[in-house]
């Protein structure tokens, strides 16, 4: 992209090779105007020095020390420290990162192949948390709820944002959301989660 403009700059592109690029975006994207929609990431400008990728050896650094492209964690699938991860160039040029496991990554892999980059994340979790959501199916006993909150609190790295409780006949789906800084912390708690009494079910949304 930085390429693009300078060349306008410079007046050294020729318009013929505009056209024939254009055509041949049309071409492949096959009716772009289809093209999924994510929603926002505000809040989470991670860069990197590496020019954009032009081979499929390239990878992309995730580390918020360095600077130079723009990149957005995807709040389709939140990914956080750990996960398997990759890039997707967006229409304007920036980069989201979604988790492999990410629900739209079939879509985007069969119908934009073209646009993903390899991803990974840079040495180790340096202290940012993520919000992460986690759902919770059990027996609706009596102080369960209080239970779930108790081993949340005595984490080391990880605080309670928020949590919702439904109960019907005996029993209760709950949706909770962590501030968690990588995937090691957070399954650690999921695992500390499906040992509370009445509890069956614990998984990341």
């Amino acid at each position: 992209v930085t390429e693009f403009y300078q060349k306008i700059a410079d007046e050294t592109l020729d318009v013929n090779d505009i056209l024939d690029k254009y055509l041949e975006q049309q071409r492949r994207d096959n009716d772009t105007h289809d093209e999924i929609v994510y929603r926002s990431a505000e809040g989470y400008n991670l860069q990197a020095t590496q020019e954009e990728p032009s081979s499929k050896e390239d990878v992309l650094v995730i580390d918020q020390n360095l600077k130079g492209l723009e990149f957005k964690l995807a709040k389709c699938c939140n990914p956080i420290y750990g996960d398997d991860v990759f890039g997707f160039v967006t229409v304007s040029g920036g980069i989201k990162i979604h988790r492999a496991d990410c629900p739209n990554a079939n879509q985007m892999r069969e119908r934009f192949g073209y646009r993903i980059v390899k991803a990974r994340w840079a040495g180790k979790s340096v202290g940012t948390q993520y919000p992460i959501t986690l759902r919770v199916v059990g027996h609706d006993d009596i102080g369960i709820v209080t239970n779930i909150t108790s081993i949340i609190s005595k984490e080391n790295g990880i605080s309670l944002r928020s949590i919702g409780i439904n109960s019907n006949d005996g029993l209760f789906s709950g949706t909770l959301t962590v501030m968690v800084g990588d995937t090691g912390r957070l399954e650690a708690l999921i695992k500390k989660l499906r040992t509370v009494k009445g509890v069956k079910q614990v998984s990341r949304n």
